[in-house]
């Protein structure tokens, strides 16, 4: 059973969403039959990229117009869902980057297995170590600990390779009306949009997978379950 994410490394909901996926995968009686596809999605590609990254407290002004308050109101809320996920929130601290790079890791690391593991250090140094990840020497660092290949990984970065993947990552969105980030598609018969607690993906899991290992003919309909999530100009909902 297939289930795709479009996901960003600098939405914040996409770090926990995908931690909340996995303890309910963990639970889950049939996970070995479960495939995750990581699917690039840019919330804003303009950012420069290269370890030239901006402190993130003046790319969310800047965006939304908000006030301090508002903005200080938004990381309390992250540090609480951090904090309720078992992890530590330095989004004040966070550095807003270009992402391409970081998704171009992502896709070599899924030719050798290790996509999720790649994204989820990518996300962790956003959202838990406030590291600017579209630094070179920061990728070239993170795909060697998950096992990839240092020449690899340079040429790649260096030149061309992936970036017309993510391209058709972000074109597929589109196509499919989808607009934030996190999205979640199971079997493409069920969606969960933005971040919901575990019990929810677990629910989800099992009702997608009766469904599709008894080959259940369905309404084409799309479920829908809705939490909070990061919008195409790079807003995340409090």
């Amino acid at each position: 059973m297939k289930v795709e994410v479009w996901t960003d490394i600098m939405c914040p909901y996409c770090h926990i969403g995908k931690i909340h996926y996995e303890k309910a995968l963990k639970q889950f009686a049939h996970a070995d039959e479960v495939e995750l596809v990581i699917k690039a999605f840019q919330l804003n590609p303009d950012l420069p990229g290269s370890g030239n990254g901006i402190p993130v407290t003046e790319y969310l002004t800047r965006m939304t117009g908000s006030s301090e308050s508002s903005i200080r109101k938004m990381f309390s809320n992250m540090e609480q869902l951090a904090k309720n996920a078992g992890i530590k929130s330095r989004l004040p601290e966070a550095v807003a980057a270009n992402t391409l790079d970081a998704h171009r890791l992502i896709k070599l690391a899924a030719e050798k297995g290790e996509a999720s593991e790649v994204m989820h250090k990518l996300t962790q140094a956003y959202f838990e170590d406030a590291q600017d990840y579209s630094d070179i020497g920061f990728l070239v660092k993170t795909g060697i600990l998950c096992g990839l290949n240092e020449t690899e990984i340079r040429e790649m970065l260096h030149g061309e390779r992936f970036k017309k993947e993510v391209r058709n990552d972000v074109g597929e969105a589109n196509a499919l009306g989808i607009d934030t980030v996190p999205t979640f598609l199971f079997d493409r018969r069920q969606a969960i949009i933005g971040i919901e607690p575990v019990e929810v993906f677990l629910e989800v899991l099992n009702k997608t997978y009766e469904i599709w290992k008894n080959k259940a003919e369905t309404s084409r309909q799309m479920d829908v379950k809705r939490g909070k999530s990061c919008n195409a100009h790079g807003v995340c909902k409090l």
